[in-house]
């Protein structure tokens, strides 16, 4: 049986490990590390991916205050809802954050906004599960 894939753009590599660990080998997640890599995905290809993993602070910079980081994961999620909307795609798209961005995230069009920790420790997978479970109906 083919392994689902899973679009993740994250430029952390410990996320990126922890979030690999956390939903297990059973799925194919593709890592797209910049804003300009995973805009190339979404207007290319997307039906080769049954769902999307997005942080919102792409280029961290832990010099910074939350409220001054980079929030273009939110802008991200909105040109992919918009896009998946276009093809009629029935298409969960989760935000994974460290900072509080869930009304935002949800707002763009994100399905779920979880919380990085909550994510990893076995929540994460267990939300994912229920929507690919979901979309096979």
């Amino acid at each position: 049986m083919e392994k689902q894939r899973i679009l993740y753009v994250e430029d952390m590599e410990d996320c990126f490990n922890n979030t690999l660990k956390a939903i297990g080998r059973q799925y194919e997640l593709d890592w797209i590390k910049n804003s300009l890599d995973a805009i190339k995905v979404i207007k290319g290809d997307i039906n080769q991916y049954s769902v999307a993993i997005f942080d919102v602070n792409l280029s961290y910079d832990p010099l910074k205050p939350n409220n001054e980081q980079t929030t273009e994961g939110l802008e991200l999620i909105a040109m992919l809802r918009e896009e998946v909307n276009k093809q009629g795609i029935d298409f969960p798209i989760f935000c994974v954050s460290s900072n509080n961005n869930r009304k935002n995230a949800l707002e763009k069009g994100a399905n779920e906004f979880m919380w990085k920790e909550e994510f990893w420790n076995g929540k994460g997978k267990q939300k994912l599960e229920e929507y690919l479970e979901k979309a096979k109906i």
